[in-house]
């Protein structure tokens, strides 16, 4: 039961790469364009390629963007993902409406979380073992895919 304020994009990096290393059954993101998660990194591939191969249970991803074009242009890994664990994975664009939102949110098992609070800023809060402590954030990821969201495609479509 740890909470932690966090100030800089390394810390930020480190609890990133915590959390999806603590995500055992499920894994919901919410963020801008995901280009400050670093998630093509292999590491972070390989935590969310963990999850979603478990033998026990195969955990389910949840992603949502404000901007799904960084994600379709530079996160082949991601969509490569996306088609081979299709539907345990869903990524999923946010309505225009919710564009001024500026928080980014990362929960894994409803228990752990990081919210960075300006999607420009490094400053973020880290959540460990505390379910209590992440309901409102959990409930704030909800809220925002009741919202509408449009789910993005593996592969491009056209000719």
């Amino acid at each position: 039961m740890t909470s932690k304020l966090l100030t800089t994009w390394s810390e930020y990096d480190a609890a990133t790469q915590e959390i999806l290393d603590r995500s055992t059954v499920t894994l919901e993101i919410f963020d801008e364009d995901l280009s400050s998660l670093k998630l093509e990194s292999l590491s972070k591939v390989a935590a969310l390629r963990a999850l979603l191969d478990s033998h026990r249970s195969p955990g389910r991803l949840t992603i949502v963007v404000r901007k799904a074009d960084f994600v379709r242009q530079y996160s082949p890994r991601l969509l490569n993902l996306l088609s081979t664990y299709a539907p345990a994975l869903t990524i999923s664009e946010s309505p225009p409406h919710l564009g001024t939102l500026a928080e980014s949110l990362l929960i894994a098992d409803g228990r752990h979380a990081l919210v960075r609070f300006h999607r420009d800023q490094p400053r973020s809060r880290l959540i460990v073992d505390d379910q209590s402590e992440c309901a409102p954030v959990v409930q704030r990821f909800n809220e925002i895919v009741a919202a509408g969201v449009q789910p993005l495609s593996p592969t491009t479509l056209g000719l």
